[in-house]
């Protein structure tokens, strides 16, 4: 009969059926997930997970009582990037996000952590969804999508309505003047006016004068290409 002394120190662990396991708290939320995929694919928690420790009784992410804590994190979010990850690993379908929210979620994790793979995932999914233009521009700026910039603010300039106070919020005050400069236009109106002839008495003499006005925004103007007056208020 084998000794039942613990020799595991002595014995291969088998890389495909040995699974160390992470615990984490996000948004007063216990997670316990498998360290592979995460150390597989996020350089974040690969070198989280080398960094030295004092001792094993005082190991974060161990178990419930020390977990590794991510503040900030939204647990929602968390769940998203979990979900596709788990996926991607070992095919499980726990759930998988559904709508363009949930999408930008892993995205948003994805860039913080260095998921490659997973930002490359949620990019080609965003890119072919419904997302707004103002979402997308948003999102290219936060999460440096460079290929999402020009078709994100040229959609803004073709649009009909004008830039919301909401939406200038969201994407900055710089960004949204520039883009009025873009969008709006000056036309020149030509007016004529009349004034007494002052040498011949009941005769008015008329002139014409030109003046700047605010045109009205041309119904046609959704089927131009911005491009290049975009490229040159931007920079790009």
């Amino acid at each position: 009969m084998a000794s039942s002394m613990n020799t595991s120190h002595r014995h291969l662990r088998h890389p495909d059926f040995y699974t160390n396991s992470a615990t984490f708290l996000v948004d007063n939320v216990i997670f316990r997930v498998p360290r592979e995929p995460l150390e597989a694919e996020s350089t974040v928690f690969r070198d989280m997970f080398l960094l030295p420790q004092a001792s094993d009784s005082a190991l974060e992410g161990l178990d419930d009582e020390k977990p590794v804590v991510l503040e900030g994190i939204e647990k929602s979010d968390f769940e998203q990037l979990l979900k596709i990850l788990l996926h991607r690993k070992y095919g499980t379908n726990p759930g998988l996000p559904l709508n363009d929210e949930e999408w930008v979620a892993v995205l948003k994790l994805s860039t913080m952590w260095e998921f490659d793979g997973l930002r490359k995932a949620a990019i080609d999914t965003l890119s072919v969804s419904k997302i707004t233009a103002i979402t997308k521009l948003v999102a290219a700026k936060q999460y440096n999508i460079d290929e999402w910039l020009l078709p994100a603010l040229l959609a803004l300039a073709q649009r009909p309505e004008p830039i919301s106070v909401e939406e200038a919020h969201r994407i900055g005050l710089e960004t949204t003047v520039k883009l009025a400069s873009v969008r709006e236009k000056l036309k020149i109106e030509i007016t004529t006016d009349t004034t007494p002839c002052s040498f011949k008495p009941g005769r008015v003499h008329q002139y014409e004068s030109m003046r700047l006005g605010v045109g009205e925004r041309d119904p046609e103007a959704e089927k131009l290409d911005f491009t290049p007056m975009i490229r040159t208020a931007f920079g790009l």
